[in-house]
């Protein structure tokens, strides 16, 4: 079936995620150029379009990754944590051949996200811009991402120090060279800016402080403040109450990670229509498998249970408060795949506690809002990108369907039959780890 051809999805049960994920037995989804035009009751006339025989599918919404990283596979590798092994591969980056080595990672990245379901992604900090060259990219129907929704932030910033500072970000001090930073990454063509607010579990030198604060609140200001005057949102990186603080009265739109937010924190950010971001997948792992199997050591394995923590008070502040929230991957970290958005539904259900309608409507709806992208996608209406899913099975009552999607649409392009690659020593040893959820 050619892409933005005219497509109709015949008597599938829709699940509709605007309605706490009641089923809708018995539709036809009509699509065309790449948005759904009709939806109506099985049975009627469907002349003029390509049929897809989904008599027995369930139908939801596709799923918005918020927070990825599309450089890597989620192969454990020691990089993350310095030394030798990090500096040889950012010579490699740095290289005449980068570039092109860069392209090739960051689209295959995106062909499994695709594949497995993920129809918006939001990239969150890159290498030499090399996401904003394979957006580019499918925005002109290339590769075998094409379809997918992609927005990118480019490097990130930070200060010197700072989270990502020499890998993924780029650093400053001062607030004026912060808010300079960020007009670059503007006029160099980015969706949105990523700044680190704090320090990550992969950073952290002690127990107890994977949230350490980097950024001053003149220095968020100054990014937000430029960011938000050329149209664009700001998403930080922030793993300590005082981070979310810093970046809720700043300016900041989109908290990833999380930590308490207090009630000031949290009508700063309410006011502003901002959200907050979960990223159960990598520290999950983290915090549960041996040093060994992870490449970190004790203190970030520590540190780690401290993020989980922090990451499920954010999330249940942000309920109590009306705030948006949705989920992300942090792929590209030891042990989260470009595959594994299904599992992060799981994670958020299970792991912190919300439910599996929360979690659907988070990873759709709510992954949605939190991008700046609630009118285009996020729920199966008209007027929408034709961003579909069809299941096996009813994924409230099984959300694992999500793992094996039958058939997957992206703003008009049909996968008929997905299939992402995965890794199968890294897949055995998170569905070790699933079945103590």
């Amino acid at each position: 079936m050619k892409k933005n051809g005219k497509i109709v999805f015949v008597g599938c049960d829709i699940v509709d995620v605007t309605a706490d994920c009641a089923v809708v037995k018995g539709r036809d989804i009509f699509t065309e150029n790449g948005l759904i035009v009709k939806i109506a009751p099985t049975g009627g006339d469907t002349s003029g379009y390509a049929v897809y025989d989904a008599v027995g599918l369930y139908a939801m919404p596709g799923l918005v990754n918020a927070h990825a990283h599309l450089f890597g596979t989620g192969a454990p590798s020691k990089i993350l944590s310095g030394g030798g092994a990090q500096k040889l591969v950012l010579k490699l980056v740095r290289s005449a051949f980068g570039p092109a080595v860069l392209k090739k990672l960051v689209a295959s990245a995106c062909a499994q996200e695709l594949n497995s379901g993920v129809t918006t992604l939001r990239g969150l900090g890159d290498f030499r811009f090399s996401d904003l060259a394979v957006r580019d990219a499918i925005k002109k129907g290339k590769g075998k991402a094409a379809g997918l929704n992609l927005l990118v932030s480019g490097p990130a910033l930070t200060a010197p120090g700072g989270h990502g500072d020499g890998t993924f970000a780029v650093t400053a001090s001062t607030p004026a060279e912060f808010a300079a930073l960020a007009e670059q990454n503007v006029r160099n063509g980015v969706d949105l800016v990523k700044i680190c607010i704090t320090g990550g579990v992969t950073d952290a030198k002690k127990k107890g402080e994977p949230g350490e604060v980097k950024m001053t609140e003149e220095q968020v200001k100054a990014v937000c403040d430029r960011a938000h005057a050329l149209g664009k949102k700001v998403a930080a990186h922030v793993q300590s109450p005082r981070g979310v603080e810093i970046a809720a009265k700043c300016g900041v739109d989109t908290i990833e990670h999380g930590a308490h937010m207090s009630d000031e924190a949290a009508a700063a950010l309410k006011a502003r229509g901002g959200a907050v971001v979960a990223t159960y997948t990598p520290a999950y792992p983290y915090f549960k498998l041996p040093p060994e199997m992870t490449k970190l050591d004790e203190v970030r394995v520590f540190n780690s249970g401290i993020v989980l923590d922090g990451m499920t008070q954010s999330v249940k502040d942000a309920y109590a408060h009306g705030i948006t929230v949705a989920m992300g991957t942090d792929a590209s970290c030891p042990f989260s795949t470009q595959t594994g958005m299904w599992r992060e539904v799981i994670y958020f259900a299970k792991l912190g506690g919300f439910g599996t309608k929360a979690a659907l409507y988070a990873a759709t709806m709510g992954g949605a809002a939190a991008v700046g992208q609630a009118d285009k996608t996020g729920s199966l209406e008209v007027g929408k990108r034709a961003d579909i899913l069809l299941l096996s099975d009813d994924p409230v009552s099984n959300p694992e369907t999500l793992r094996t999607p039958v058939a997957v649409a992206a703003g008009g392009r049909l996968i008929a039959r997905p299939k992402p690659k995965r890794n199968k020593k890294i897949e055995a040893v998170l569905d070790g780890l699933m079945k103590e959820l």
